[in-house]
């Protein structure tokens, strides 16, 4: 895993973080916790290896824990990365008051440098590949199904029409970040033009059944609530946001959608490009009012076929 390679380990040796998900590393209540005990009873008798980044904040601690007759050897690993990004939390600064003193108690210390979009890569490769074992989701009975049975030509056909009718109106060269992926339907389209996103959806099972297939990649994939973008990526961090059949989008809960659309334009460099899909004109509608609102400068695109199910309205825009 990447991990790995970030911390010096061999791939066979054994990591432990104790976060549920990638999300639940911007609050740390289980690292923070173990930190904490770590810390009161101060032995640390074991390799500790501290992740630096470039400007020298130890943003990761993997402390060596030896077998014993219960557990196998492991790494144990505390990262305050993620925390630190976006809006940074105030767990961030609350693992490096007790990272700073698990350093100092402990006798073996191996300094690392890796830049924090590394670490960060790594975390979201270690949690997809979590997701896909099992080690997420207590009594899955999720059935396993074909990759035909769920990826359709068709649908995949319909996106690769929608680029070619956008042509060169279409950019999304950079760093882009695709919401309500789902698992990954869209995401095929996208790579066969040269788009490689960073993929989030809210649904771990849909998330869970791209990784499988090898759909979506781990390295790049994350269980995320777009409301909360703001949370885990900088302001203006990526050159384009775009989204394929967000719906359903209905009046009365337009205003989720609302604050996805208002924290997808924040994380959207000025002038990026926002690429997104509905099914029904009503629900293009209410889109359509929310990034005016926002101050996003697009237009609406009329992509009806006659199947009317996938991509049949548009909105192609960017940030103003």
């Amino acid at each position: 895993m990447l991990l790995h390679q970030v911390l010096g380990l061999d791939d066979d040796e054994n990591l432990f973080l104790p976060e549920e998900g990638y999300s639940s590393l911007n609050d740390l209540y289980r690292t923070l916790g173990f930190m904490e005990q770590m810390v009161q009873s101060r032995e640390i008798d074991g390799e500790v290896r501290a992740v630096q980044d470039i400007e020298g904040h130890t943003i990761c601690l993997a402390i060596n824990n030896p077998a014993t007759k219960e557990y196998p050897a492991f790494w144990a690993v505390f990262t305050n990365v993620v925390a630190r990004s976006g809006i940074q939390s105030a767990a961030a600064g609350q693992f490096s008051g007790l990272a700073s003193v698990l350093l100092q108690a402990a006798s073996d210390v191996t300094l690392v440098e890796a830049s924090a979009r590394e670490l960060i890569g790594a975390l979201q490769e270690y949690f997809s590949i979590a997701l896909v074992g099992g080690q997420l989701c207590d009594g899955c009975v999720k059935p396993t199904e074909t990759y035909d049975m769920v990826y359709l030509d068709i649908r995949v056909q319909r996106l690769d029409e929608l680029f070619k009718k956008l042509g060169d109106k279409f950019d999304a060269s950079g760093r882009v970040l695709e919401i309500c992926c789902g698992n990954g339907m869209a995401t095929l389209s996208l790579e066969k033009v040269g788009i490689f996103p960073l993929t989030t959806d809210y649904d771990r099972c849909q998330v869970c059944q791209g990784l499988e297939h090898g759909v979506l990649k781990p390295e790049r994939t994350v269980v995320m609530d777009a409301t909360r973008l703001t949370d885990f990526f900088d302001v203006g961090s990526f050159d384009a946001v775009i989204g394929f059949m967000l719906g359903t989008i209905y009046s009365f809960n337009k205003d989720i959608w609302a604050a996805m659309m208002n924290e997808s334009l924040k994380v959207v460099k000025p002038g990026g490009t926002l690429l997104f899909t509905v099914n029904k004109h009503e629900e293009m509608d209410i889109l359509e009012c929310v990034l005016d609102s926002l101050g996003a400068v697009g237009e609406v695109i009329d992509n009806t076929d006659e199947n009317g199910i996938y991509d049949q309205w548009v909105y192609l825009g960017h940030k103003g």
